[in-house]
């Protein structure tokens, strides 16, 4: 036996295998193996938290089940002596809150088909398995469970690529098609480590309910996902005297049962290879924070929670318009401040993980500059650019693509009907319309100058209409002044100094200046004393969260009310609710995608937003997994993401607490 290498990935799969190579990178060297016919890749993956690099060899077996698996395994812990293996790939998931584009690791793999027995004669007979369980290494498992925790920074980057993934992969159209089949699917990535949940493994392809209920119901009801080589993988380990630690990260790429063809047919594909992604994402971001180190190594790093380095957006998507006006004292100098205040825009918004949407790809406009900076930050992200469809345009989009290529950037392109002549009103109508289509998905409008003559003046007042958060950015003139000189801060935002949009280093608290404008939105009136009573709407899936929020509430000495508490058996249940409802000052909808499934949960809400519009309570709408908000009534309201814990306290404080 050689000298041992850090980590062996077993990949059965080619296209597992294209998704893993692609992503770790050109370095990864292949290398045909003797006495093995199987060619490897090596490579390395540096660790910045251990200040070493980790050697990893991948090899794709070319072949599915377990039979397979467990011969090469044996193979190559005899030529490679690992000190940890890696089965790294995709699974389908077998219960309900395990969704596409999961990330799974098993507390145990069991080989459900293992010792299988019949019993009986003829037409009278059954058939029994006992299976094998192996366990997955405790102290890899261990480090994965609270990866967020010890790991906090390589954790959030590993959020921050399923996100892009996601924004790259699954469309809305996409998403809009599964949910009219009933498949609403969460915005964000959940990691499930261990907590007793098994991985099934065995010859079989899940493809219908009754052999995933056979599974569960007579083999092992605590199996969360399936899949075919996991088992070999294991039991090839485990028979060495001194074993490597030995691990299954999956990505979960769509149900065992029905719904499988439902997703493939509606998204090609798409999800298989999210799940590869976030999956291989998962692998190199908890090597580069030490987690495969030998446990002498990281008795020396204090793995401690990472502190927030920035400020997070709880808005998704930004608009920024504008442009020069030639308003300004000195001419000359406008146009580099302009520039240069839009490189920190784009920079700013990156960081924090907000969304970029522009329309023009000319470099000229604000839009071209706020992209650069967007692109520089490093940060990935994503850039959507609407422009209307024209060959001088695509030119130029094409052009600034390849200028702001950077890894893990997203941009995606909205294209609308181009001018039908050439004269200067056809342009005009174009452009606006691509413009008026970004404002229809922006959370957020950010104006720096424009010309008063320009659609950007239209643009402010139409997303003033529609209630949208507006940043004006004064200190360049133009319309953005005249949209900060026309809005009542004091009444509108009381508390709120705006003096910090007349100076061009007040850009660089933008995300802190749109946080609170959306918290401001969902505030009740001033006019009225802070909430006595308070409503939460939730799905039973999400009750963490909604005992976190009435914690809070109760804390501040705000009285709150919980469906179920409410339920009188005297009383139907509806009018229950109802009662309870029209009690109360806020109505707190904690929407997720379980939520959306429950048509209890769907009343709560509907009645609520019913009554705000006739001014009797407030509906604070909290967004925990960014699933698509459904209800159309429901998608006019300001919206906060809140992921965590934390940040619902957060959150509430202040909206509470102005």
């Amino acid at each position: 036996m050689g000298k041992a290498i850090d980590i062996l990935l077993y990949v059965a799969l080619s296209e597992e295998f294209d998704v893993v190579i692609d992503m770790l990178g050109s370095d990864f060297e292949s290398q045909e193996q003797v006495g093995v016919a199987l060619t490897g890749f090596f490579g390395n993956i540096d660790s910045p938290v251990l200040n070493r690099s980790f050697e990893v060899a991948v090899f794709p077996a070319g072949k599915m089940g377990n039979t397979r698996s467990a011969s090469l395994t044996s193979a190559l812990i005899e030529k490679l002596n690992p000190a940890n293996i890696v089965v790294l790939g995709i699974a389908g998931s077998l219960v309900n809150d395990m969704e596409p584009g999961d990330v799974f690791i098993p507390d145990t793999v069991n080989e459900y088909m293992a010792n299988s027995a019949t019993h009986g004669e003829g037409k009278n007979w059954s058939f029994t398995t006992s299976g094998n369980q192996f366990q997955s290494s405790l102290r890899l498992l261990n480090r994965f469970q609270f990866f967020a925790h010890t790991s906090g920074d390589y954790y959030k980057r590993w959020q921050q690529d399923t996100q892009i993934a996601k924004a790259e992969l699954i469309s809305e159209e996409v998403q809009l098609a599964l949910a009219s089949n009933e498949l609403i699917l969460r915005g964000s990535c959940k990691l499930f480590a261990g907590d007793d949940r098994k991985l099934a493994s065995g010859p079989a392809v899940g493809k219908g309910k009754g052999f995933v209920d056979w599974i569960i119901r007579e083999h092992d009801r605590k199996v969360a996902a399936l899949e075919m080589e996991s088992a070999g993988v294991y039991d090839a380990a485990t028979v060495r005297t001194t074993a490597p630690r030995t691990v299954a990260i999956r990505g979960i790429s769509d149900y065992a049962d029905a719904r499988k063809e439902k997703i493939e047919d509606t998204a090609k594909g798409k999800f298989r290879n999210l799940s590869a992604r976030n999956a291989v994402s998962f692998f190199i971001h908890t090597v580069q924070a030490g987690m495969f180190g030998a446990e002498e190594e990281l008795a020396q790093v204090a793995l401690s929670p990472s502190p927030h380095l920035q400020l997070d957006s709880r808005v998704k998507s930004v608009f920024v318009i504008g442009g020069h006006t030639g308003e300004t004292a000195d001419v000359d100098a406008e146009l580099p401040r302009l520039n240069k205040a839009s490189l920190t825009l784009g920079h700013v918004l990156a960081k924090a993980g907000a969304q970029l949407l522009i329309c023009s790809p000319f470099t000229d406009s604000v839009d071209y500059y706020a992209a650069m900076g967007y692109a520089d930050s490093k940060c990935g992200g994503l850039i959507q650019f609407h422009s209307p469809s024209h060959p001088t345009v695509e030119e130029k989009r094409c052009l600034l693509r390849k200028t702001l290529g950077r890894p893990g950037l997203v941009i995606q392109d909205w294209n609308y009907p181009g001018p039908e002549g050439n004269e200067e009103d056809a342009w005009f109508q174009s452009w606006f319309l691509a413009q008026i289509q970004a404002l229809e998905k922006a959370d957020v409008v950010v104006a720096l100058g424009g010309k008063v003559s320009q659609t950007a003046s239209t643009l402010l007042h139409l997303a003033e209409a529609r209630g949208l958060p507006i940043i004006p950015f004064a200190f360049l003139g133009g319309v953005a002044k005249r949209s900060y000189e026309r809005r009542d801060w004091s009444r509108l935002n009381p508390g709120f100094d705006p003096s910090v949009l007349c100076d061009v280093d007040g850009v660089e608290h933008t995300i802190e200046i749109a946080n609170r404008l959306m918290l401001d939105r969902m505030q009740p009136s001033r006019l009225l004393e802070r909430p006595k009573m308070v409503f939460v709407s939730f799905a039973h899936q999400d009750a963490e969260m909604a005992n976190a929020l009435r914690a809070v509430l109760v804390k501040e000495g705000i009285e709150v009310l919980v469906g179920d508490d409410e339920i009188r058996s005297d009383q139907m249940i509806t009018a229950t609710i109802e009662q309870a409802v029209l009690r109360s000052d806020v109505c707190a909808v904690l929407w997720s995608r379980q939520y959306a499934q429950s048509p209890w949960c769907y009343d709560e809400m509907s009645l609520a937003i019913n009554q705000q519009e006739y001014g009797k309570i407030k509906v604070w709408l909290f967004n925990l997994d960014d699933s698509p908000i459904v209800p159309a009534q429901a998608r006019k309201l300001p919206t906060i993401s809140v992921r965590n814990v934390q940040a619902m306290h957060n959150c509430v404080h202040e909206l509470l607490g102005r």
